[in-house]
């Protein structure tokens, strides 16, 4: 069957072109004084005019009836629920669905736990059960992740990684690199090669417990899947932090504070260990934070992590720092002038990290300066996984969540520490 709106396309265009054809005769016949001819012309333009206005009015007509069987079709699939997407995308939103039931049931319903189970052997992506457990579904996994990385600023501002095994490593390049100056036929003598240093990160499980009552995780108007995300995330986010801090390696990320910063330079012979920072002490007597002190920290980080440097400190340190002048009495610390856009210090970003020293604790590390995403990388191994448990506490639902993480401090010049003496 033919289409009219192609016919009706292809009339307009026949149109046009023996529009412009007789124009350009019509303008001829006017240049050569025929001015019978061209009269006549001019009247066969008219008709011409009169056939497009009306191939013109059909399109349109046929347009708008095209809008509404398509308005008509989406409407129908939204009535008849018809699956959309791909058959992988198909099966993560059944996985989804699936999950919520089964969350609801404290995942007692073997028949879901089986589709579960089948969908997850299906689709990567969705994880695997092995061991025990489901892999949370891909939204949920998401937003525990926004919110673990809002509610933990070093988390946020460190290297973060996703692999797919333990054995994960890196190699980082320290000083060594030489260079050297010579004649157009002079000799080329071998100048010095970096030195490089491997940086593999220690492993440990992190888990949050959280508990609900069984009345609530059933009731229909409960939120299950954002008060899940909520308390997996804030219970992750302070142990996640915490390890960064000063974690001992041992079944948990190696902390940047595991091995004390010590007062070495970054190129001293011998160098620092992997995992030790350099610290600036401050130069007043007697020792208290001031803004000579946060100067001195800032220009003993090698200019080439710069660019990219924060200062990190605990909201009691921020709180001392805010008060800070310079000899004109002007406040170091400056608020933004633009919505969203954050306060700086010297010309630095700040974001908190709870766990860090306080500014009037001796031998504390109250501030820190520098690249973060450059001196430590925290890589994440597995999907979410989750479990239920409801015979230890009658009445409630505990949920076991757990990720595996490693950590290791990277690249130990790209961070100084500022210190307190004792």
């Amino acid at each position: 069957m033919a289409n009219p709106i192609i016919e009706e396309m292809q009339k307009l265009g026949e149109t046009v072109t023996e529009f412009q054809k007789t124009n350009d005769e019509r303008l001829k016949a006017a240049e050569k004084g025929n001015t019978g001819l061209a009269t006549e012309l001019n009247a066969k333009l008219d008709k011409m005019n009169e056939s497009l206005d009306v191939s013109q009015a059909k399109l349109k007509a046929f347009e708008a009836e095209e809008e509404k069987k398509q308005a008509r079709i989406e409407m129908l699939e939204a009535l008849s629920d018809r699956p959309k997407g791909t058959p992988e995308e198909q099966d993560r939103k059944k996985y989804g669905d699936l999950f919520i039931k089964g969350l609801r049931e404290g995942f007692g319903n073997a028949s879901i736990n089986n589709e579960l189970k089948e969908l997850a052997k299906k689709d990567v992506t969705i994880g695997s059960s092995i061991g025990g457990g489901f892999a949370l579904p891909k939204e949920i996994g998401m937003s525990v992740d926004a919110l673990l990385l809002k509610l933990s600023g070093i988390v946020q501002n460190v290297k973060n990684v996703r692999v797919g095994t333990s054995d994960y490593q890196e190699l980082v390049s320290i000083h060594g690199g030489t260079s050297g100056w010579v004649a157009e036929t002079g000799t080329r003598s071998a100048t010095g090669t970096p030195n490089l240093r491997n940086r593999k990160p220690t492993w440990g499980e992190l888990y949050a417990f959280p508990q609900v009552s069984e009345w609530s995780v059933q009731d229909i108007q409960f939120n299950v899947a954002d008060w899940l995300t909520n308390d997996v995330a804030e219970g992750m986010s302070n142990a996640l932090s915490t390890s960064l801090w000063n974690g001992d390696g041992s079944d948990k990320p190696t902390g940047m504070t595991t091995s004390a910063p010590v007062a070495t330079d970054d190129h001293a012979s011998p160098l620092r260990a992997g995992s030790a920072y350099e610290f600036i002490a401050l130069t007043n007597s007697p020792q208290t934070l001031n803004g000579d002190g946060i100067i001195d920290l800032v220009y003993a980080l090698n200019p080439r992590y710069r660019s990219g440097a924060k200062f990190a400190m605990n909201t009691v340190t921020q709180g001392y720092v805010r008060k800070l002048k310079d000899t004109t009495g002007q406040y170091l610390w400056q608020p933004s002038l633009q919505v969203g856009q954050p306060d700086r210090l010297l010309g630095y970003e700040v974001f908190t990290w709870e766990n860090m020293g306080n500014p009037t604790t001796g031998d504390a590390l109250p501030i820190a300066f520098g690249d973060f995403a450059r001196a430590y990388v925290l890589a994440s191994r597995t999907e979410l996984m989750i479990q239920s448990e409801s015979v230890t506490n009658p009445g409630y639902v505990r949920f076991y969540v757990r990720r595996r993480y490693g950590g290791i401090p990277l690249n130990n010049d790209a961070v100084k520490f500022l210190k307190v003496a004792d």
